[in-house]
């Protein structure tokens, strides 16, 4: 993600990043749309496949058409700051709201709204609506993406200090199941040491983590129950 915290690798609170970017003017628009596109395009798709919208239109295509529809709009992103949901379910949101147009435009095409007040949209279309297993599969992939952000942001700020060790300790012993006698024996450090080097990666992690989730639009009192739901999703 643009916009990092000086010095510390870290990004300050999404908010305050995305309004420097906005008063930036087009350019810093721009930044901000590249990372909501990098870091929802699959868990987008993901929602569309493992939803009914996949019957409505290719799932890259719809969620591409959903992209430049709504990140057209200067006001999109300062709106999703003054709703106070989680920019994901923001952003699923507006899939849904964009895909409820979408066929209404193509019943109009094919002449299929006659006689149902279209004006104010097709039942069909009206009845769109979030659907839990989709979603599920969409918060897979954006845990994931999200986690992989984490990763990134603790490993950068660890290599800043001259501590890389540190996460390539924490890397083999949480992400590939090497216990800490092992690693020590390959770094030539002892047990004890992994492990103290583990703990320092994983303090870094869980605050990128946090601040991640913080950014996202979750309110410090939910980090914790989110976190637990981001953990038991990514595994799933």
């Amino acid at each position: 993600m643009s916009g990092a915290g000086s010095g510390s690798g870290f990004p300050t609170t999404h908010a305050t990043w995305i309004a420097g970017q906005l008063a930036r003017g087009a350019e810093g628009r721009d930044e901000v749309h590249d990372h909501i596109m990098r870091r929802y395009a699959d868990p987008l798709r993901a929602y569309v496949l493992g939803s009914s919208l996949r019957t409505l239109d290719d799932a890259d295509a719809l969620v591409n058409g959903f992209f430049v529809s709504r990140l057209a709009r200067e006001d999109y992103v300062a709106k999703w700051q003054e709703s106070a949901l989680p920019l994901r379910r923001w952003l699923v949101n507006g899939l849904l709201l964009h895909a409820r147009e979408r066929m209404r435009e193509q019943r109009r095409a094919s002449g299929g709204c006659e006689g149902c007040a279209c004006g104010t949209g097709c039942d069909s279309a009206d009845a769109i609506a979030l659907e839990p297993s989709a979603f599920e599969r969409f918060e897979r992939s954006w845990s994931r993406a999200l986690l992989g952000d984490a990763c990134a942001l603790a490993q950068r700020e660890l290599v800043a200090e001259d501590d890389g060790d540190a996460w390539e300790v924490f890397r083999r012993h949480f992400l590939d199941g090497i216990e800490y006698a092992d690693i020590g024996l390959q770094l030539r450090i002892t047990a004890a040491e992994a492990r103290t080097r583990a703990r320092r990666a994983s303090y870094r992690f869980e605050r990128a983590l946090r601040q991640l989730l913080e950014d996202e639009g979750v309110a410090r009192d939910d980090l914790d129950e989110e976190i637990a739901w981001l953990m038991e999703v990514s595994g799933r």
